[in-house]
């Protein structure tokens, strides 16, 4: 019984530990960084850095239909294999021999 005890206390011991060890360090970053301005309001959203995520936007949005999106991924990714072709090696072995 002490050896069931023991198993089951030794692996809870040790990631207690490490959860200790990580908050300890988060709460060291964190407490010298300067606090926000309290008048700041809500923080405005992202501008997205790409087509995709600007389309995926608009459809959160409802600005546009889900069948206008998923043409516009369709130019796109057709776009985008015009720009960088993917080329399959050969496989080894394969061919004349």
């Amino acid at each position: 019984m002490l050896f069931l005890i023991l198993f089951m206390l030794v692996p809870a011991s040790i990631l207690g530990y490490a959860i200790w060890v990580a908050e300890r360090e988060s709460w060291k970053k964190n407490r010298w960084r300067a606090p926000a301005p309290a008048d700041a309001g809500p923080a405005a959203p992202a501008e997205p850095e790409s087509v995709e995520g600007m389309l995926a936007g608009q459809l959160a949005e409802g600005e546009i239909s889900r069948r206008r999106y998923i043409r516009a991924m369709e130019r796109l990714a057709a776009h985008d294999d015009r720009r960088h072709p993917v080329v399959v090696p050969p496989e080894t072995g394969s061919g004349p021999g």
